[in-house]
């Protein structure tokens, strides 16, 4: 008899890691899949330049995992070493944009001090099977079991940016000598970038509670979802040198002493709140045609409300036109997402709460669209691709919405056919000094033999 419920238990673990659902959205039916099961809490979830998801458990581990059979390959355990307790413990992950020249691995953990909670940020070396301990860019950050954090994300200039929380001190967010409760800017040596706000200092932006998403969208925005207290939890856009207002001004500046502060500190009001909270998580952009309720979208995972939610924004991105919610208690908390370049989402879950659980019962989730066809999409998706602003004025950026992991070279040329700018492909092109007032043919050529071009007006700021 005991044999026979061993089997049966180890059947169901087994119906677990390969049971598959159906989830109809507006139009479009998504199967999802168990790809990985038996995980601590997955904080932090990549897709890897080697078609693997990077992931980081929160006790103190980081994991190549195979997105097709679900193996698991542990490149690094920091469990001995990780202050793993409540919500500390290992966290946020970014992979160098240049990986293949640059193997660098940036991950965010807590550690103790005596006695003392502290938190820092280490860039690793990967050496094609596991990660080795490089530099530790900056360290000894107030910590706590709550509150901490942390989210990395590297711009296009190659500056990283790590969000920090209060700790659980709300003196800290407002005290610009204080790492905790900001997003910080540092070169990818750990140094300080010469045009930060304070050319001294880490801190880029303050007044902050516990950001925990970050993403750089193709409109040249940069996002932000931030945990509130019992009310207004936010989705911001980040600026530097600008102050979001905690823990003088919950959510909206809408009382009198939240106006006078935020007329006096240079604060910024979120785009959207939630009373009561949903405990907002990661955020990340959606510009495949895999699924076209959620194309040039924002996604973001959430914990409380145990679902997933998309935001469509105004040309400009500075304003929200919708935000639809999706697979409500389907698939428990979502903590992190991330996004295959042929537009497969994966969800990392967290279970019915923030505790950890033993044995580890949490997942990675795939969902993906059985009737998509790519070699179709791709060629509808080249001709959306979306060039602005036009006109744009001498010296400032353009921003391309672009087909998902395009990688290629994006081209200026004068009206007599002279290369003018050449550039790899990105979202944000710097135009600089070398595009004076004027009108332009632009050009993007794909990797893949695909072009497109276009024309592009250069206007002098009034």
């Amino acid at each position: 008899m005991k044999q026979l419920y061993t089997l049966l238990l180890l059947a169901g673990f087994a119906y677990s890691a390969n049971a598959q659902a159906t989830h109809t959205l507006d139009s479009t039916t998504l199967t999802s899949r168990v790809v990985k099961d038996s995980l601590d809490i997955p904080w932090e979830i990549l897709w890897g330049p080697d078609n693997h998801i990077w992931m980081t458990e929160r006790y103190g581990r980081v994991s190549r995992v195979n997105p097709e059979t679900g193996t698991q390959d542990v490149i690094l355990d920091l469990s001995s070493d990780v202050y793993q307790n409540s919500e500390s413990g290992m966290m946020g992950m970014v992979l160098h944009p240049d990986f293949s020249t640059n193997p660098h691995v940036f991950i965010a953990h807590t550690y103790l001090d005596a006695s003392k909670i502290r938190e820092r940020l280490v860039r690793y070396n990967y050496d094609g099977s596991s990660l080795t301990a490089a530099d530790t860019l900056v360290e000894d950050i107030v910590g706590n079991t709550t509150h901490i954090g942390c989210r990395l994300l590297i711009l296009p200039d190659n500056t990283l940016l790590m969000t920090t929380g209060d700790a659980q001190n709300q003196s800290l967010p407002q005290d610009r000598s204080s790492l905790s409760g900001k997003v910080l800017r540092m070169n990818l040596d750990g140094s300080i970038p010469a045009d930060n706000p304070d050319s001294s200092s880490l801190v880029w932006s303050s007044g902050h509670r516990n950001a925990q998403g970050l993403w750089l969208a193709p409109n040249g925005k940069l996002y932000s979802s931030e945990h509130g207290p019992t009310t207004d939890d936010e989705l911001n856009i980040l600026m530097p040198d600008r102050n979001y207002g905690w823990p003088n001004v919950h959510g909206l500046c809408d009382s009198p002493p939240e106006i006078d502060f935020c007329n006096d500190s240079n604060v910024v009001e979120p785009l959207a709140v939630w009373t009561p909270t949903i405990a907002p998580s990661d955020i990340i952009w959606y510009d495949s045609w895999q699924v076209p309720e959620f194309r040039n979208k924002l996604l973001m995972t959430v914990l409380k409300d145990k679902s997933l939610i998309a935001f469509e924004f105004n040309k400009a991105g500075d304003s929200i036109i919708s935000e639809t919610k999706y697979f409500k208690n389907e698939f428990q908390r979502l903590r992190d997402i991330c996004v295959s370049p042929d537009g497969k989402i994966y969800l990392a879950t967290s279970g019915s709460s923030w505790r950890n659980t033993s044995p580890f019962t949490h997942t990675i989730v795939e969902l993906s669209n059985k009737d998509f066809n790519a070699s179709v999409s791709s060629q509808v998706a080249m001709k959306s691709i979306v060039i602005g602003p036009n006109p744009v004025a001498v010296g400032e950026s353009i921003h391309l919405t672009l087909p998902h992991n395009s990688v290629g070279v994006f081209e200026i040329y004068d009206v007599l056919g002279r290369p003018v700018l050449k550039t790899p492909l990105t979202t944000v092109i710097p135009l600089g000094v070398r595009v004076s007032e004027g009108f332009y043919n632009w050009r993007i050529k794909l990797d893949n033999g695909q072009v497109q071009t276009g024309k592009l007006q250069v206007t002098v700021q009034p």
